[in-house]
């Protein structure tokens, strides 16, 4: 009986697991869990191809953004 209710596949809880280690990394480890769960859907679900005029608002805002280089 409780053989029947495991998933058939682990594979998208596997994938999910990669994508938090990817996002949730050493200098990354103070993200709230909202936070996180907000940067895993958008890397799970978001699109896979942006349209040009998406990508140009994108690339504007970050020219505008002061520099964020960590001084070693």
């Amino acid at each position: 009986e409780i053989f029947l209710c495991a998933p058939i596949s682990t594979a998208t809880v596997e994938r999910d697991f990669s994508t938090m280690n990817r996002i949730l990394t050493d200098l990354r480890n103070r993200l709230t869990t909202e936070h996180l769960e907000q940067l895993m859907r958008v890397s799970i679900e978001g699109p896979s191809d942006l349209d040009d005029d998406l990508k140009d608002l994108i690339i504007n805002c970050w020219k505008v953004k002061k520099s964020r280089k960590i001084s070693v």
